[in-house]
């Protein structure tokens, strides 16, 4: 585990070198929750809507967008390009597993990108409508908790998307409809807003469990949520990161076998 926490570490070193890519971010990150402010500012005119109030509902947003923007690192992107180039056989020959060495990266990234846009999302939180009514400062290390299994979930998600390239030449959209089932499955609004049946579904796919568990435990947390909701998480990571290796596992015997 030294190996993966010195890549980890290199990580961390090379997103803070690399800050500036951060900075834009954050641009990028106001503007997507001044934009809904105003836009729910609307919607909340007679009043809350599905148990949310329009405190919450803000509250929601910066949660959920902190959740996806601090976790979109280019692992898909590196993984599917290092199949179709044939550079993933360079790693065949380093004393690292390739998946762990990935995820040690994207880690590294997500933390350095998540604790700048935490201080910006209280920051906008505070300016638009003020403080969480209710909120216990004293339980935010379990929502930090669901928040990064959200973002893990979300990575190695992206890694199984990506090792699709073993078997399909072009893959790009698997990614985009992954993002978009995120988006309308709990990034964009809660699962309480959608139709009794669609909740049912929803509450039972890796989607919801990436933006919807963390940003209700933010905003409205309650023990039987957290120990019903993080279970969930957990089950959803292992799935993933058992997927991720089985399918690089498969997919190197495929290289091998051709000879590549």
């Amino acid at each position: 585990m030294k190996k993966y926490a010195m890549i980890y570490k290199i990580s961390v070193v090379n997103a803070f070198q690399y800050r500036g890519n951060a900075l834009t971010g954050l641009l990028f990150y106001t503007l997507f929750i001044a934009t809904f402010f105003f836009l729910w500012t609307a919607i909340y005119k007679n009043g809350a809507v599905n148990g949310y109030t329009l405190t919450q509902m803000v509250w929601y947003m910066c949660v959920s967008e902190l959740v996806i923007f601090a976790g979109r690192v280019p692992v898909f992107g590196q993984i599917s390009d290092d199949v179709k180039t044939g550079n993933i056989a360079y790693p065949l020959t380093r004393p690292v597993n390739y998946i762990m060495m990935q995820a040690a990266t994207g880690m590294g990234g997500t933390v350095f990108a998540f604790s700048i846009t935490a201080v910006l999302g209280v920051v906008l939180g505070f300016a638009f409508v003020g403080p969480i009514p209710g909120f216990n400062p004293l339980l935010l290390p379990l929502m930090l908790l669901s928040m990064a299994l959200g973002s893990m979930l979300q990575m190695f998600s992206y890694m199984v998307l990506a090792l699709t390239a073993f078997i399909f030449e072009e893959n790009q959209a698997f990614s985009f409809i992954y993002g978009k089932l995120v988006f309308m499955l709990g990034a964009f609004i809660p699962v309480e807003f959608m139709p009794g049946w669609l909740q049912s579904i929803a509450k039972c796919l890796p989607f919801s469990f990436v933006a919807w568990a963390p940003c209700r435990l933010t905003v409205a947390f309650t023990w039987d949520f957290f120990l019903w909701a993080v279970p969930w998480q957990v089950f959803w990571v292992a799935v993933m990161i058992v997927l991720s290796m089985l399918m690089y596992k498969g997919g190197v015997k495929r290289l091998q076998g051709q000879g590549g």
